[in-house]
């Protein structure tokens, strides 16, 4: 499953998406906060953070999270990960 490298310019261009470099390459996906989403103050953090696997033709998927606040709450399936890659690749 792999994230082609025009698909990641395209994300990181539409400014919801950041591509961090450590140990690991991951891309990170922040949402309006539920506060900004209702109208409300406050309210929990949560990111989608897809590691990823730099290869000469894209980005291998190596995994998915779901973090609040900066703790996991669930881990993205294979399944979700492929169905999510289908609608960004379009």
């Amino acid at each position: 499953m792999k994230l082609s490298f025009e698909t990641l310019e395209k994300l990181l261009g539409s400014g919801k998406y950041h591509l961090l470099t450590d140990d690991e390459t991951r891309l990170v996906y922040y949402p309006p906060d539920i506060g900004e989403a209702s109208g409300e103050e406050g309210g929990p953090v949560r990111i989608m953070e897809i590691t990823l696997k730099k290869e000469d033709d894209g980005y291998e998927i190596v995994k998915g999270l779901v973090k609040e606040n900066e703790k996991v709450v669930k881990e993205i399936s294979r399944d979700e990960l492929e169905l999510w890659l289908q609608f960004i690749e379009g």
